[in-house]
């Protein structure tokens, strides 16, 4: 009995350490998972995006095409030309080759 208590009282400890490590590594950006969200950004440009259900992929719309982007890390998203990346504050921008495709966007509606 000595052993099982402590096990047990450091249970919820764990839990929620393992919780805040989860929220930390979910990207931002404001998107949802399996549901394409509208940004819109300051420069008047905008695109859609959709994060996969596991995190590991990002489909993106914009001017130039559509694109599955992978996860690089850190919020970051990258493939087929595109480069996105998302901050925890709900921002995000869009790359295509080198060039904006938006800037200091946020999900709208």
């Amino acid at each position: 009995m000595k052993f099982i208590l402590p096990a047990l009282s450091a249970l919820p400890a764990a839990a929620f350490v393992m919780g805040l490590a989860a929220c930390a590594s979910s990207p931002g950006g404001g998107l949802a998972a399996g549901k394409f969200v509208s940004m819109q950004c300051a420069d008047a440009r905008g695109f859609q995006a959709r994060l996969s259900e596991d995190g590991r992929t990002v489909r993106v719309r914009a001017h130039p095409g559509s694109a599955e982007l992978e996860s690089q890390g850190d919020g970051r998203y990258a493939g087929e030309g595109y480069a996105l990346n998302l901050r925890a504050d709900g921002g995000a921008s869009l790359d295509h080759e080198g060039k904006s495709q938006g800037k200091a966007c946020k999900a709208v509606g």
